[in-house]
């Protein structure tokens, strides 16, 4: 594959400094990240596996963790969150995806998941800004997101995206198409697109009102019996 000039490429790495204090780095996800990724889903509570993969989930096979590491960078794009150990190792502390969909220019899927011990500091929003500018440089112009929630969540949450979102309702779940907001690379951390319909989908997931279900779980190969195809993003 030819090397783009993209500013989301392999070489980019952004140090930030969180709301709280705590200093991340954010890099593309790479093929020797396997056991950084094993480490973060360990730090999962089962409550945000349940949101996470819309089902009980224990483990990570090895053909998981190769379809969750292993990327093309364009279709099939991912930027990790680490931070330091004071002993200088790495951690995983958070994960942002998105999936193109065949057939379709420039929709994709996505999901954002961050541990339960750094939700609350900004992370989610910040990662959600840098993916939307990662995928847009890619030729994404739109996010689909399946909701699940109650019947008044869904048409409250509908009649607030109004017109900025394409929705189909079929079998108790909302299918939403929203546009990316037009955030640039160099957008400052602390300062997250509250405005921006995507955003404030994704907070409405982060709180447990709703639940998303994303293509990067269901296009997961499945090793374990108890294993639901599905999941949520959990923002910041």
């Amino acid at each position: 594959m030819p090397v783009e000039p993209w500013h989301f490429g392999d070489t980019y790495r952004e140090d930030v400094r969180l709301r709280d204090g705590t200093e991340v780095v954010l890099r593309p996800i790479r093929a020797d990240d396997k056991a950084k990724l094993l480490e973060g889903f360990a730090r999962l509570s089962p409550d945000a596996r349940y949101m996470r993969f819309h089902g009980v989930k224990t483990a990570l096979t090895d053909d998981e963790l190769r379809y969750l590491t292993e990327l093309d960078g364009v279709r099939h794009f991912a930027l990790g969150a680490v931070r330091r150990d004071p002993d200088g190792e790495e951690r995983g502390v958070g994960v942002a995806r998105y999936v193109q969909l065949d057939g379709e220019p420039g929709v994709a899927e996505a999901a954002i998941t961050v541990v339960d011990d750094m939700q609350g500091k900004g992370l989610g929003g910040l990662l959600f800004m840098r993916l939307c500018a990662a995928a847009a440089e890619r030729g994404v112009q739109r996010f689909r997101c399946e909701v699940l929630g109650s019947n008044n969540v869904m048409q409250d949450l509908l009649r607030h995206l109004g017109t900025a979102a394409k929705a189909h309702v079929e079998a108790g779940v909302v299918t939403i198409e929203l546009g990316l907001p037009g955030v640039p690379a160099d957008h400052p951390p602390a300062e997250p697109p509250r405005e921006s319909p995507m955003y404030q989908l994704l907070q409405l997931a982060a709180k447990g009102v709703l639940q998303l279900r994303d293509a990067v779980s269901r296009l997961l190969p499945h090793g374990d019996a108890d294993d639901d195809a599905g999941g949520g993003g959990r923002p910041a």
